[in-house]
C-alpha cells in the first residue's frame, strides 16, 4: 500500500504533456495555403510549425472557412484558429497568441498606371479589390470606399491587370509571393494589421503562456524577421 502511494506521488510530480491542439486554418494564398495532402504551406504555416516545435506541443491542422473556424473554436476548448485579425468586438471571446502576422497594407495599382494618391479620400469613386476576410476590405468599406471582394489574391491580381479595378488592397508579402512581372506599384500605404492565433478562452493557461513566450523569443532572436525576409517582406 505504501509502495502504491509513493508511486502515485511520483506520478503526480511528473510534468503533464499538453493535449494536442486542434488548429483550424483558412486558406489565404499565398500566406496560408492547403497542399494536396491537406498540409499547410506559406509564411504563416511555416512560422506556426516552428512555434509549436519549439514549445514542444503538438497540433492537428484542418482547413475551414474563417467564420466556421471561429464558431468551432468557441465550441471546442482545446482548439485555435490560425490567423485572425484582433478587433475590439472579438477580443473577449478568444485567448490570443501573437502577433503572428504583421501586415502593412497598401493600395496597389498596375505598374504602368500613373495614379498617385495622398489619402484614402482621393480613392473615392475608384473600385478597390480585396481578399475576403483579410480585414482590409472591411476597413476601406468603413470609410465609404467601393470594395470588390474575391476569395483568391491571384484573382485580384488578374483583375487588376485586366483593369477590372484600378486599385488592389493587399500587402507586400502577397505581391512578392505572386511574383507578377511587372509587379503592381504601391500608391498609398493605409493600414498596419496585427493578426494572431485565436484560441478558446479555456485553452490550458500554461500552454497559452508558453506559446506566447516562445513566440516572443523567436522575435528576439530574429527568427521571425528572417522568415519574413525569405518571403520578401520587412517588419520595419
Amino acid at each position: 500500500m505504501r509502495g502504491i502511494s509513493l508511486l502515485v506521488l511520483c506520478l503526480l510530480g511528473l510534468p503533464v504533456r499538453a493535449a494536442e491542439v486542434q488548429l483550424f486554418a483558412w486558406e489565404r494564398p499565398p500566406l496560408v495555403q492547403q497542399t494536396a495532402d491537406g498540409q499547410g504551406a506559406g509564411l504563416v504555416p511555416e512560422l506556426t510549425r516552428e512555434l509549436f516545435r519549439r514549445a514542444g506541443s503538438s497540433y492537428r491542422l484542418s482547413f475551414l472557412p474563417l467564420q466556421r473556424a471561429l464558431l468551432k473554436v468557441q465550441q471546442e476548448p482545446n482548439s485555435c484558429v490560425l490567423l485572425v485579425e484582433r478587433r475590439q468586438e472579438r477580443e473577449p471571446h478568444y485567448a490570443w497568441i501573437g502577433p503572428l502576422l504583421i501586415s502593412r497594407l497598401g493600395l496597389y495599382a498596375k505598374a504602368d498606371d500613373p495614379l498617385q494618391l495622398d489619402s484614402l479620400e482621393q480613392a473615392r469613386g475608384l473600385r478597390i479589390l480585396s481578399h475576403q476576410g483579410s480585414g482590409a476590405g472591411d476597413y476601406l468599406q468603413g470609410v465609404g470606399l467601393d470594395v470588390l471582394y474575391s476569395n483568391k489574391e491571384s484573382l485580384n491580381l488578374s483583375m487588376l491587370q485586366r483593369s477590372r479595378a484600378r486599385l488592389w488592397a493587399t500587402s507586400a508579402a502577397v505581391v512578392h509571393a505572386l511574383a507578377a512581372n511587372p509587379a503592381p506599384r504601391e500608391v498609398l500605404p493605409f493600414l498596419t494589421l496585427m493578426e494572431d492565433i485565436a484560441c478558446h478562452p479555456q485553452l490550458d493557461p500554461a500552454l497559452l503562456q508558453h506559446l506566447q513566450a516562445t513566440l516572443q523569443q523567436m522575435y528576439r532572436e530574429g527568427w521571425v524577421q528572417a522568415l519574413y525576409r525569405q518571403h520578401g517582406v520587412s517588419l520595419d
